[in-house]
């Protein structure tokens, strides 16, 4: 699957890769927002690297999709 970019909603991240749950609550987002907002506002918002914010969301995906030894 694709990787996760900016434009895509927190909700629909969750809902696809809920691994990727524990980096949002790393940041302090709890969903409080329903998720309805995107990868760069909350980064915006929040001051947070969008760069980093997003090589973590996308680790926390592949690391879930390797399979278990």
């Amino acid at each position: 699957m694709a990787a996760i970019t900016s434009d895509m909603k927190v909700g629909e991240i969750v809902r696809n890769w809920p691994e990727t749950m524990q980096v949002f609550r790393n940041h302090g987002l709890n969903l409080q927002c329903g998720g309805t907002h995107s990868v760069a506002y909350a980064a915006g918002k929040h001051g947070f690297d969008l760069d980093t914010f997003l090589a973590e969301l996308n680790s926390a995906r592949q690391n879930a999709a390797l399979p278990k030894l």
